[in-house]
């Protein structure tokens, strides 16, 4: 099967995390590549967690060089939203071992779905940190939803520069 690896992020980055790959970012070579996936790197320049001038089609390089690092919970690229909540529950241990391994300071997950599968339970917030949700005892956060009204937007990215920067000082 022909899929994304996962990309690292240095001990103490940020670790992001969404569902699974789309056969047009696979094809690619690099991460969310559709739509949605431009919008997520459009976020991550807005909140200075990757260069500005990074290119979106290669946006996950600049993540990697910025000492961030993002997976999915399953492997399998799919068309759209179409996973099931079983395939992605399978996907969390591993999710956790990796957390384990890589030592991230914190998970940040890119989509709400993702975060309420890995908590195992329904998830009030929208965004920012999960009260009581954690990784191999990292702290767990959630990004905006891509279609979230964009004040929310707005404070949740002012969130993630103030977290990317408590881990990395020097972005930003």
């Amino acid at each position: 099967m022909d899929t994304l690896a996962d990309l690292p992020p240095a001990r103490g980055g940020l670790l992001f995390v969404g569902l699974n790959p789309s056969p047009v970012s696979v094809a690619a070579g690099h991460y969310h590549q559709g739509s949605l996936g431009r919008r997520f790197w459009q976020r991550l320049m807005t909140a200075h967690v990757i260069p500005k001038e990074a290119s979106i089609t290669d946006a996950d390089d600049a993540l990697v060089a910025a000492g961030h690092g993002i997976t999915d919970l399953l492997r399998l690229p799919t068309s759209r939203d179409i996973a099931t909540d079983a395939q992605l529950t399978a996907g969390v241990g591993t999710l956790w071992q990796k957390t384990a391994l890589w030592q991230p300071a914190a998970i940040v997950f890119i989509y709400r779905r993702a975060a309420r599968i890995a908590a195992g339970r329904r998830l009030s917030s929208t965004w920012g940190q999960l009260d009581g949700v954690a990784l191999a005892a990292r702290p767990c956060f959630l990004m905006p939803g891509p279609y979230a009204p964009p004040d929310e937007v707005a404070q949740g990215l002012n969130f993630l520069r103030n977290l990317a920067r408590s881990v990395s000082p020097e972005i930003g």
